[in-house]
């Protein structure tokens, strides 16, 4: 169903001229061999766009990536583009000193001079490509002006670079032309029923290479076999174990790279892994689908909020409609050097995926503090969770499960409430954000018995994980307002974990510390804790506090602490302000 939804893609956008035709594809070239008619070398063109970790090379439509792999993987060149072995007769690492290296990059070279000597019969009078063999003409001659030249060692320092050549007296590479005839390449392709088309055709015995972030640089295969790995069947080589029409490969291919490209707002990066997602027709929710999940943008910060806060109205407004039937298809990918895994597949519809969503940001609502937003994109949450801040800190599989588990509506994994609850206990700050995750968490696990947890202060929640964290909010802000000036140590910073994890052990201790502060308040405070302490307190079992808190219940200690704490921010009750008029 993945290379269906992607052909089919292809051939949506291919009708609509957004993608190249049949043979063609955008290919990232760094470098341009720029050439006079005659074959003279005149420069090196970088066509290198943006800085950083956002640098990238332009893309020209040239003619698709041939399938190589192998001992001679030199015989097959591509057509007016390749990298510097095939392009120049450069060595691998540019290492002249390896025979071995040296012979490949004569080998790859004549491999595609022969291959221009093709593209010539096939378009007789083109007078670029009549340059471009004038050059190889000139051959020792044009390469030692390119030494000299000042990219060579930009140019040439990485392996896998690619090169095309350009007229001085054009704007594109030469091939770029649209009635460029690049030939038939599966004219000689054995034949065989396609498995995506179901349709007999020439099969492609190596599928085309997939350019994936960090992954490798000259491409990396979603569907691939290692020639006498042992994995054959029947007797069957390569591409033939999987048989994929030669159209189909490109297709799909094609339609995977465009999603990937530089340029593409199909896609966001978490990590390693790229998550790609795409609509079986022009619809909203493909539009909008990055602003869930990828982290807030800091140059726009409320660009997210406005379009979540679109997708929680969408059913009144009538955008993003609940009878929406359009297929939705989301593809987790994660690179492992020349082969390309699959960590998630997800196709639905629109309706669906709209709906799970929406029920997911509807899970996380929880007190707001002064400067929270209203919503929070999947990327900010899992930051909150994260050492430092940064993906890479984070388990590797908790991205993907909480995609899956927002998705298809199915409980958060419980990885995502042990990272929780780790990450609070290192730097005892409970936050909107963790607080929201481990609310949600609980409220979507199944065969959870317990209250469901609201989004603001529960009065009538008993459970005494639940009245504890209330409880431990009110010895806190009783420290708080005894020592205005603050404290080198407070009772959160002591007592969190205790209190949390084993609450009998910790009372006595928290409620003695808390009888010592009290008496620093007025009279009029002390009346109105004793008698918030009061409300909680009569809940309490009178059998004594458990001697263990589980992981659920320490989430729930954790989110009564929050809600009783978030409560203090809200409108003064009247014993406060009876206290604030006594000290008059």
């Amino acid at each position: 169903m993945i290379l269906q939804a992607l052909c089919e893609y292809y051939d949506r956008k291919a009708a609509l001229g957004e993608m190249p035709p049949y043979g063609r594809e955008w290919k990232p070239i760094p470098y341009i061999v720029v050439i006079n008619k005659e074959g003279d070398f005149i420069r090196l063109e970088s066509t290198l766009e943006g800085e950083g970790k956002d640098q990238h090379p332009k893309q020209f439509m040239l003619s698709h990536s041939k399938g190589r792999s192998g001992s001679k993987s030199w015989t097959v060149a591509n057509s007016l583009w390749d990298h510097y072995g095939y392009v120049f007769g450069f060595p691998k690492k540019m290492d002249f000193n390896n025979s071995k290296s040296v012979e490949n990059g004569h080998l790859q070279n004549k491999s595609f001079q022969k291959e221009l000597n093709r593209l010539l019969k096939l378009n007789p009078g083109n007078a670029s490509l009549a340059a471009v063999l004038k050059f190889y003409e000139k051959k020792n001659a044009n390469i030692s002006k390119i030494k000299q030249d000042s990219l060579y060692e930009e140019a040439f320092k990485k392996d896998g670079t690619n090169f095309a050549f350009r007229l001085l007296t054009e704007h594109e590479p030469v091939g770029c032309e649209k009635k460029f005839n690049y030939g038939d390449d599966d004219e000689n392709e054995p034949t065989g029923l396609c498995l995506v088309t179901g349709e007999h055709k020439p099969i492609a015995v190596l599928n085309n290479a997939i350019y994936l972030r960090n992954a490798n640089a000259s491409g990396a295969k979603l569907v691939g076999f290692q020639k006498g790995s042992g994995y054959d069947s029947y007797q069957k080589e390569q591409g033939f174990n999987a048989p994929i029409s030669e159209e189909a490969n490109y297709a799909y291919t094609t339609a995977l790279n465009t999603l990937l490209s530089p340029k593409s707002k199909n896609k966001y990066f978490f990590n390693k892994d790229t998550l790609v997602f795409w609509a079986a027709k022009d619809n909203e929710l493909e539009q909008s689908f990055p602003s869930f999940f990828v982290a807030t943008p800091k140059d726009d910060p409320d660009s997210n909020v406005k379009r979540i806060s679109a997708l929680m109205k969408a059913p009144l407004t009538g955008s993003l409609t609940d009878d929406d039937d359009t297929m939705f298809y989301l593809l987790l990918l994660s690179p492992n050097n020349k082969r390309i895994a699959v960590k998630l597949w997800e196709e639905e519809t629109v309706r669906t995926i709209a709906a799970n969503i929406r029920k997911y940001f509807k899970d996380l609502e929880i007190d707001l503090g002064p400067n929270d937003k209203e919503y929070l994109p999947l990327g900010d949450l899992l930051r909150s969770i994260s050492l430092q801040g940064k993906d890479e800190n984070l388990p590797p599989q908790l991205f993907q499960s909480m995609m899956r588990a927002i998705l298809e509506g199915l409980p958060f994994p419980e990885l995502l409430q042990l990272q929780t609850i780790e990450r609070i206990r290192a730097d005892k700050k409970i936050a909107r954000k963790r607080s929201a995750l481990l609310k949600a968490y609980l409220n979507r696990k199944r065969n959870n018995n317990e209250k469901q947890i609201t989004m603001s202060l529960d009065l009538t929640n008993n459970n005494q994980a639940y009245l504890c964290g209330r409880l431990f909010a009110i010895f806190e802000k009783i420290q708080q307002e005894a020592n205005p000036g603050g404290v080198n140590s407070t009772v959160k910073d002591r007592y969190f974990d205790s209190f949390s994890c084993t609450p009998n052990l910790a009372f006595a201790r928290l409620s003695a510390l808390s009888n010592h502060h009290i008496q620093k308040l007025s009279q009029a405070r002390q009346v109105y804790f004793e008698k918030l302490k009061g409300e909680v307190m009569d809940n309490i079992n009178s059998n004594g506090l458990p001697a263990h808190f589980s992981l659920d219940d320490q989430s729930r200690f954790t989110i009564g602490y929050y809600h009783q704490h978030q409560s203090f921010f809200k409108k003064k009750d009247d014993t406060e302000v009876s206290d604030n008029i006594n000290n008059k």
